[in-house]
């Protein structure tokens, strides 16, 4: 049983930390959080539902136009709800992301229903018996293709012209400016990534967890749970907070029950921001006095 919790375990900590990987690049490049980041999961699940159940359209097409249609919510979602309130230099877009978070919400449950449904995948039918446990080959696949991801993101911050644009603006704003780099359509940039990312979350978790207008909310905050606990501005403490995060879950879960779950989930994040208010592997910022 524990082998097949820890492999579970592992997909959903994965999960989390592609999530939060979103939360991790809009924090940097703009010291926002998009607190619709949930409903993007939730966005990608239902719109490749749509297009390879509803509609019968091939796998990988339904794929390619659901992650464009992500990358264009994160524009809407950084264009709407952040960049008037960034110039302002105002924290209502907290609020305003929450905002549009929760009409996308009542929008897909409006067209979509309120009915959880199930995502066929060949993957997920018959298990296979790793060390005496069985366990479905998606949920091998979902952890593979996860820190796949999370890994050709870290290569594209350090080895191509638009990464590097990233990391400049996360720098410095107006050091990135006088290089010539278009701050805030590079911060549009790191939305779009940020929704994309989520979406791709949303699409692998669909087979496992089935289909909904709500599906999204809770991952969205145990993602940014995920953010707390690995450091907000540490991508690699997030990959290991995320794993980890999901592998507790899931034996507690396995163990104790659902409802201790969550308890114990998230009484992490407070004994975290007690101990060490900016994560386990982030760097505590200095104060002049």
């Amino acid at each position: 049983m524990i082998v097949q919790l820890v492999f579970g375990g592992l997909a959903l900590g994965s999960m989390y930390a592609l999530v939060a990987l979103g939360y991790n690049i809009t924090y940097a490049t703009s010291q926002t959080v998009n607190f619709s980041q949930g409903q993007s999961v939730m966005v990608g699940a239902v719109v490749a539902y749509a297009l390879h159940v509803g509609a019968g359209w091939p796998w990988v097409p339904s794929v390619v136009v659901t992650l464009i249609a992500l990358a264009a919510l994160g524009v809407l979602v950084e264009r709407v709800a952040v960049r008037p309130f960034l110039r302002a230099s105002s924290i209502a877009w907290l609020l305003a992301t929450i905002a549009l978070g929760i009409i996308a919400e009542n929008v897909v449950m409006l067209v979509f229903g309120k009915d959880a449904r199930a995502f066929p995948s060949s993957l997920a039918v018959t298990p296979w018996t790793v060390l005496g446990a069985g366990v479905y080959p998606h949920e091998l696949l979902v952890p593979l293709v996860g820190i796949a991801l999370m890994v050709l993101v870290e290569l594209a911050f350090r080895r191509t012209l638009a990464g590097r644009a990233l990391r400049a603006v996360a720098w410095s704003h107006d050091a990135a400016r006088l290089m010539g780099i278009d701050v805030t359509r590079t911060i549009s940039v790191a939305y779009a990534l940020s929704s994309v990312l989520a979406g791709v979350a949303g699409i692998l978790l669909a087979p496992l967890l089935n289909v909904s207008a709500t599906m999204g909310t809770t991952i969205g905050l145990k993602a940014f749970a995920v953010a707390i606990i690995g450091g907000i501005e540490s991508a690699r403490g997030i990959v290991v907070a995320g794993i980890l995060y999901g592998i507790v879950e899931s034996v507690v879960a396995g163990y104790l029950g659902t409802g201790v779950r969550e308890i114990i989930g998230f009484a992490l994040v407070v004994l975290v921001l007690l101990a060490r208010p900016w994560g386990l592997f982030g760097v505590p910022t200095p104060r002049r006095v």
